[in-house]
């Protein structure tokens, strides 16, 4: 007992120490920021009228690459939660180690001070969502240590692009006393002073200083000029700021690339390790790695996998996301980058570009579109989700066949639903609920109290105002531009279509369709649906968020569809997965039941979606009598090819926007692009840049093989000619 004594000690002074200061973010006086080094640029110094605040600023050119390091980058091996009462953890904090940003014990302490954080607010009885699980605080905590050498690595690259050379008279981190407020760059002699962000958002504190320096400026006979860099496109809520504080912004477009020792740098993207780089451990969702990865493939880091594993799942989480983001990226000394988050609206994702056989050997490089969120509050969740299930829909639409691919709410044909294989799918089950939303829709578009629906309620004609038709979903034609192993997707539309029809089973008021209606009349209301109703249904399919799902699996349809036509004259990275009919590794991430979907369908069908009391000589009520069914047929898709030069005429950006993608969400107007490869070959051996002839020792061997060759040729020649001319002597 007693050589336990000095260890129950030190247990008592842990569980002591750990506890102080810990509840809440360490604030320490700031300190001055160290100065970078900025190089000596040669030849004469930048024009200054050309330089942003210029009188005749030039353009900075087209959108270039910087790297940065993030130490913690090699925490993402780090699955298990730490014991929070452990010992070792306990030491980790007090540790020196746990004041360098993005160290295992840094980690730790910051992981026991938000429990304890989250802990104190249940206790006050504060209204507060729930902590984050350890993988979802984790997968935020990582990228926020990278922010200060982010910023960095811009700043630097900014004065390498613009000539801005120490040599010149151009000083990093610059302060000026009279606002308190030290400058990213600044050339003191020709008053330009520039505040740099790698993001898109400001800092408010900051900026209420740049205001003062502003006023200070004022009607001075040679005001010093202000102004703010970004590597991409501000907010529009950093614009405003901008705007009222009297500044002007210049966008120096750039694209920040992750690269950490051991890096070749080459396929890297922000936040991911490069191309040596593990594949991310699975969340909740699964793991984002395995979006687009066939059996036999890898799935390397890029921007797209790294969005997918930080997305949050739900809006409560990303809430909190949002909270630890701010708290990690002010302590990182650069809060404003945490206002790039949550920028993706993920309902929107769709696979939009492949290129077959990618990096020496089978694979395939990948991006997805998705639209920004414009609303300052907007929280963006869900990204796991929608791209596993594109990713999910992409391989059913290879391993099943295209006959397959159907569904079938009819109340005649209740064992007509769908394909038995189709229907253990999440894609089965998307185009079965979007055949349900669709008689759903119609229901909303006719109803009576609506302007639109009491206009078409009174013009329909007959007794009973009957209306009974097959309606059904298929592909429009795709847009695409196919450019040798490339396809781009331009666009991906959605059709309705619809014909009258006779339904036997009875329905609403135990009618079984329009039968007992004239069919001049059931003509003329089938005429009046097509011109009033049906362009609005067809507008919520293409549009509207309840048939996001859909649109997201049809353009997961192009894509497979054009691999399955590859397939048939090459070979192709899922030649191997085509007509297989082997769903194993992809059937359906939520529970469901085709024929559950069925019967909710016919309880509508029979009770009617409305009923809407009002008077007519058949009594004080009238039921709905428009009676829908169909489904949805993906079985077919067309596609339209764009050539080179119309491509480039109307997407003059977009294959730039696809390549830059893999190193960073990179947007182009509203909409934001991610990518990712997979790769059938060890991720090392894949990315390996050719090895030099030289290295070959046969090269030194076969290299002087020609000219040996060309000389004892030209000896040959020469010998017989003179041979001739000695014998013509003779």
């Amino acid at each position: 007992m007693k050589r336990l004594r000095p260890v129950l000690a030190l247990l008592a002074v842990l569980s002591l120490a750990v506890p102080v200061g810990a509840i809440g973010w360490p604030s320490p006086a700031p300190a001055a920021p160290q100065p970078i080094p900025l190089p000596d640029v040669r030849g004469p110094a930048p024009d200054p009228d050309t330089l942003p605040g210029g009188s005749n600023p030039a353009d900075p050119g087209p959108r270039q690459r910087y790297d940065y390091q993030n130490p913690a980058e090699a925490l993402r091996s780090h699955t298990d939660e730490p014991p929070p009462d452990d010992v070792a953890a306990q030491l980790a904090a007090l540790s020196p180690e746990a004041e360098k940003a993005g160290t295992w014990e840094h980690c730790q302490k910051r992981w026991l001070e938000y429990k304890q954080r989250k802990a104190a607010e249940q206790a006050a009885g504060k209204q507060t969502s729930r902590p984050l699980p350890w993988r979802s605080w984790l997968r935020t905590y990582i990228p926020a240590q990278g922010n200060d050498n982010q910023g960095k690595a811009y700043v630097l690259h900014v004065a390498k692009r613009l000539r801005l050379g120490a040599n010149h008279g151009w000083r990093s981190e610059v302060h000026v006393p009279e606002v308190n407020r030290y400058y990213d760059l600044a050339n003191e002699e020709l008053g330009l002073f520039y505040e740099i962000k790698s993001g898109k958002g400001v800092d408010d504190g900051e900026l209420a200083r740049d205001k003062q320096f502003v006023a200070l400026e004022k009607g001075k006979p040679n005001p010093r000029t202000l102004v703010y860099l970004f590597a991409v496109e501000p907010s529009e809520t950093a614009k405003t700021k901008l705007r009222d504080a009297g500044l002007s912004h210049l966008v120096v477009p750039a694209l920040k690339n992750l690269v950490n020792p051991g890096d070749d740098g080459e396929a890297g993207g922000a936040g991911t390790g490069g191309p040596s780089g593990g594949d991310p451990q699975p969340g909740p969702a699964g793991n984002a790695a395995d979006v687009l990865r066939a059996p036999d493939q890898r799935g390397t880091q890029g921007a797209a996998l790294d969005e997918f594993a930080d997305s949050p799942d739900t809006p409560a989480e990303a809430e909190e996301l949002a909270r630890v983001n701010q708290q990690l990226a002010a302590e990182s000394g650069h809060p404003e980058l945490a206002q790039d988050l949550g920028g993706v609206d993920f309902s929107t994702l769709e696979l939009r570009y492949v290129a077959d056989t990618y990096h020496n050997g089978s694979g395939v490089q990948y991006a997805f579109k998705a639209d920004q969120l414009t609303a300052a509050d907007q929280r963006s969740f869900g990204g796991r989700r929608a791209a596993r299930l594109a990713s999910d829909a992409f391989f059913v639409w290879l391993e099943l066949p295209p006959s397959a691919f159907t569904v079938n709410l009819n109340p005649d044909e209740p064992d007509r639903i769908i394909d038995a294989a189709f229907g253990r799918t999440d894609a089965g089950r998307v185009l079965l609920e979007a055949d349900l939303t669709l008689k759903k829709s119609v229901a909303k578009f006719i109803h009576p109290n609506t302007p639109g629906g009491r206009k078409y309620w009174d013009a329909l004609q007959g007794p009973t105002k009957c209306m009974t038709m097959r309606q059904w979903i298929v592909p429009g034609t795709a847009t695409v531009r196919e450019n040798g192993n490339e396809l781009y997707i331009l666009d991906a539309p959605l059709q309705v279509k619809m014909e009258s029809d006779v339904i036997k089973a009875r329905g609403v008021g135990g009618i079984g369709g329009c039968s007992h209606q004239d069919e001049a009349i059931t003509r003329q209301n089938e005429s009046l649906y097509r011109t009033t109703i049906l362009p609005q249904v067809q507008d919520a399919v293409n549009h509207a968020p309840e048939y996001a799902d859909l649109r997201r699996v049809y353009a997961s349809r192009v894509a497979a569809e054009w691999f399955r036509q590859r397939s048939a004259t090459k070979r192709t990275a899922y030649s191997d997965l085509i007509g297989k009919g082997d769903i194993s590794r992809w059937q359906s991430r939520e529970p469901w039941n085709p024929r559950d979907v069925f019967d909710r369908y016919v309880q509508s069908y029979k009770n009617g979606e409305f009923k809407v009391p009002h008077t007519t000589r058949r009594g004080n009520t009238v039921y709905t009598q428009t009676f829908v069914y169909g489904g949805v047929d993906f079985s077919r898709v067309d596609r339209d090819r764009v050539d080179a030069d119309a491509f480039a005429r109307q997407h003059p950006a977009l294959a730039a926007s696809v390549g830059d993608s893999l190193h960073g969400p990179v947007g182009q107007g509203r909409e934001v692009w991610l990518g990712g490869l997979t790769t059938a070959k060890p991720i090392a051996e894949a990315f390996a840049r050719p090895a030099p002839a030289t290295s070959n020792p046969l090269f030194y061997a076969l290299a002087p093989l020609p000219l040996v060759a060309w000389l004892l040729a030209g000896g040959l020649l020469l010998r017989r000619r003179r041979a001739r001319t000695t014998s013509s002597g003779a």
